[in-house]
């Protein structure tokens, strides 16, 4: 299968790409305190400096405001570059701190230090509650496109825990998720995509935790015979509620098994290959909030690539042909 590319500019020096709530894409750069804000056609909607002490930052962003935090402190600011506010994380209670603006603004923070979890309010910087999250030190936040849940998974090779955070009433509600890492939500926010350290894929429902499918990366059917030994995915993103894009980790594989496949939501089974346009390599996967679309990271040419999906999947008949029952 053949994407589409949509767009595609040029960053020199990419460090982080995160999807912004709302919005598209915030992007920081390698050696300037710099962040770059992209809508969903990966147009350029601002570019702001962070008023912190170097690029070694984490941000968030919304449609009107950015978050950035280096190891000291975070700071709020609107798309101007205005402050909004800013304070410590020795003030916040913790260091060791992720963080995420949701698409109702509210800014989740999880210290690791005290092991919280701590909502504020991302335009005042007010606090609304915290609550004891113990786990690992690791943690990031997963933005689900409709419904009042968020993502968050804390990282661990022993003890990965996935879940879901709301607020209801200014109280902090959570539900643990089951399968390991929490990869993606699909568009109408029903299911949810895990992975393990040890290569098994599950789809389960966001609603029961009820397993949908699940497969071992080694028994994808209808998977490329060069993918045969690989262990690891290095993201996977549904792409609509039938297809998810997945990009193995192929290190150490022949060369012709570099490339992303696209599996079935319902089955895992693979129907298609994805076979872009360009000789650089396949890229980093980050999603869009637009079904059918995804952004592509090479750092090799400081490109950023907004693609679609645009043609007949490996396993569809030709025109003409019957499909096989």
């Amino acid at each position: 299968m053949r994407p589409r590319l949509i767009n595609q500019v040029r960053l020199p020096g990419i460090r982080h790409v995160t999807q912004a709530a709302g919005l598209g894409w915030v992007v920081t750069e390698q050696d300037r305190v710099a962040v770059n804000l992209f809508d969903h056609e990966l147009r350029r909607v601002a570019r702001l400096a962070a008023p912190l002490d170097g690029p070694q930052m984490k941000v968030s962003a919304t449609r009107r405001l950015v978050a950035a935090g280096d190891a000291h402190q975070i700071v709020v600011l609107d798309h101007d570059g205005v402050v909004r506010w800013r304070t410590s994380w020795d003030r916040l209670g913790g260091s060791g701190a992720d963080f995420h603006l949701d698409g109702d603004h509210v800014l989740w923070i999880r210290l690791a230090d005290t092991e919280e979890l701590v909502a504020v309010h991302g335009a005042s910087g007010a606090e609304i509650r915290r609550t004891p999250l113990p786990g690992p030190e690791a943690a990031w936040f997963l933005h689900r496109s409709v419904g009042a849940w968020t993502g968050l998974t804390l990282a661990d090779p022993d003890q990965t825990r996935a879940l879901l955070i709301r607020l209801d009433a200014e109280h902090i509600v959570s539900r643990q998720l089951a399968g390991g890492d929490l990869a993606g939500f699909s568009p109408a926010g029903g299911r949810y995509l895990a992975l393990t350290l040890d290569g098994f894929l599950s789809v389960r429902d966001v609603a029961s935790d009820a397993v949908i499918t699940a497969r071992h990366l080694e028994d994808l059917p209808g998977a490329p015979s060069s993918l045969a030994g690989c262990r690891h995915v290095d993201r996977a993103v549904f792409l609509s509620e039938e297809l998810i894009l997945a990009a193995p980790n192929t290190e150490g594989l022949p060369d012709d098994a570099e490339g992303h496949l696209l599996l079935s939501a319902l089955s895992l089974r693979c129907r298609s290959q994805v076979r872009y346009p360009h000789h650089d390599g396949s890229g980093a996967v980050h999603p869009s909030y637009q079904p059918g679309r995804w952004l592509t990271r090479h750092h090799e040419d400081d490109q950023l690539r907004l693609w679609q999906l645009d043609a007949r999947l490996d396993d569809e008949p030709m025109p003409g042909q019957l499909a096989l029952l």
